[in-house]
């Protein structure tokens, strides 16, 4: 194998710091090798950021804004990972290399490459989640019926509560890294990717345990962060001396202090009006899917989803949830009324509705972007803490700055991450709420754009940091595996952490003499 790439899905750099010393696969993979923190994209969400990492591109030009979001002729979107984007593994299939891709958030429906493709989430139920389609087959016979994702509830939601959901990610991981192993036996890849979604699914619901001595679950992260430094060791096993290995996240993670309900606020001061009458689509299925959750097993509910019509069961996900809040942001707003709105998020996504044009004076008169988005700047600089009282911390992310490429259309015009003293603020885009602030978050933590990285193999220098961003990886990526590939990143090879020629030399002949004084101890007390 020639590179294996292992995600690990929302690792916080801070916690891996802290718990460096229980963690022996990253603890020796930091020796190795270079290791740092990994500034993620705008926004820090799996999808695009997963994208991202895989082009080297910013998500203007790759088109890709999040899981699901609304796009300028306000209608939904969904990210897809598509050959046209160039990720490196397509580079490489391209060039003859044999590849695998494995659980790869937002790699729905699967395409084909030099290898094979298993699609990470979502993937609507019933539909075919791999490359070969035959694979499918043979790796549910083979691990017991292969899972993709958990239900996206919080565990107060199910039924069994958090016991329950923990039931449910040891049994989606465990089969996890059965199937990356089998897989990797199976094809024998030059070329691996693959994540791990434990420490994000436990992140969103235990983080607020860490600090209570009471609690059971205190040491759930710190558990799940050693179950997945282990499944990387197992993996590691496969590799070879020729082999570069790269673990990643795509973000990190915070606290969440509380929420705030962006439009209700946006509505208060005059820059978005609601029709008269708020209409809530899809209620009945989420009354429906709240009721089942709490009294049906989740594994039956996972198996029902299997035999169920995919135009009903869909409607059940917990992504049908988040499409039915986008879906009542563009039913409930009044367009011509309306100059900003936002779709919420990990941060605050703001956009300016176009077509200003037909705003009247009622709106102070305002009649360009620029002025619509000064005017949001303020409003957030104004923001405080309703717990404390003490001013919000907001770090705003401008459009012309964070996001150029020919999809910058469709970007929003701000993005605006909120931050108390010491947590994130997790911003609701629910719209019609009547209040601005709950206390009763859905997520114990959100993500930031703080991840961590380190890369280990025959051509990296051994004992460095060093911070990066997310868009180095894949530019330097090819570079290590000697795939010639276009100019059009945005990010940089990390030429820095190549070991020189004569460097390696000199590490080589030092191993050597290492070992044969190995060996002669072990044949001293042998005799």
């Amino acid at each position: 194998m020639k590179a294996l790439v292992v995600g690990l899905d929302s690792a916080s750099p801070y916690l891996i710091k802290k718990w460096i010393s229980d963690l022996p696969t990253l603890n020796t993979l930091f020796d190795k090798g270079i290791h740092g923190t990994l500034q993620s994209i705008v926004p820090p969400e799996s999808v695009p950021a997963w994208q991202c990492f895989a082009t080297g591109k910013n998500p203007a030009k790759i088109g890709i804004y999040g899981f699901t979001y609304i796009g300028r002729d306000l209608q939904l979107k969904h990210g897809r990972t598509t050959p046209e984007h160039g990720c490196f593994w397509d580079l490489c299939s391209a060039r003859g290399m044999k590849v695998g891709v494995f659980n790869v958030p937002g790699t729905f429906p699967p395409y084909p490459i030099n290898g094979f493709m298993v699609s990470g989430f979502p993937v609507p139920p019933r539909k075919v989640w791999s490359y070969p389609k035959a694979l499918m087959k043979r790796l549910d016979n083979a691990v017991g019926t292969y899972e993709v994702d958990v239900p996206l509830a919080k565990p107060s939601e199910l039924k069994g509560g958090e016991d329950e959901f923990l039931a449910q990610v040891e049994r989606l991981h465990t089969k996890s890294v059965q199937a990356a192993k089998l897989l990797i036996q199976w094809y024998q890849p030059d070329v691996f990717v693959m994540t791990f979604q434990a420490i994000d699914r436990v992140h969103h619901d235990f983080w607020k345990y860490m600090d209570d001595e009471g609690s059971q679950y205190r040491n759930v992260l710190h558990d799940w962060y050693q179950r997945v430094d282990a499944a990387v060791g197992e993996l590691c096993q496969f590799a070879g001396p020729e082999t570069h290995i790269l673990a990643l996240s795509d973000h990190g993670s915070a606290a969440v202090s509380s929420a705030f309900y962006i439009n209700e606020y946006l509505e208060r001061k005059g820059l978005l009006t609601l029709k008269d009458r708020i209409r809530r689509k899809g209620e009945t299925y989420a009354k429906l899917r709240r009721t089942m959750l709490k009294v049906v097993p989740p594994s039956f509910i996972a198996r029902a989803y299997k035999i169920t019509p995919s135009f009903i069961s869909r409607n059940f996900t917990g992504f049908a949830s988040i499409d039915r809040i986008l879906e009542g942001i563009i039913e409930n707003v009044d367009w011509d009324k309306t100059l900003a709105y936002s779709t919420g998020g990990h941060q605050a996504h703001i956009y300016v509705n176009y077509n200003l044009e037909k705003q009247t004076s009622s709106k102070e008169g305002i009649r360009d972007i620029s002025t619509v988005m000064a005017k949001v700047h303020n409003l957030m600089v104004e923001l405080t803490d309703p717990k404390t009282g003490a001013k919000l911390r907001p770090v705003f992310h401008l459009k012309d700055v964070a996001f150029k490429g020919p999809y910058q259309e469709e970007a929003p015009d701000l993005c605006v991450e909120l931050y108390t003293d010491r947590d994130k603020v997790q911003v609701n885009p629910r719209v019609g709420t009547k209040s601005l602030w709950s206390f009763s978050p859905h997520y114990s933590s959100i993500h930031t754009r703080e991840g961590f990285w380190v890369l280990a193999g025959p051509q990296i220098k051994r004992g460095v940091e060093l911070d990066a961003n997310i868009l180095d990886m894949a530019p330097t990526l090819l570079r290590l595996l000697q795939v010639e590939a276009g100019k059009d990143f945005d990010g940089k090879v990390l030429d820095s952490i190549f070991e020189k020629a004569e460097e390696r030399y000199q590490a080589l002949e030092i191993n050597s003499h290492a070992t044969v004084g190995n060996h002669a101890g072990l044949e001293k007390s042998a005799r």
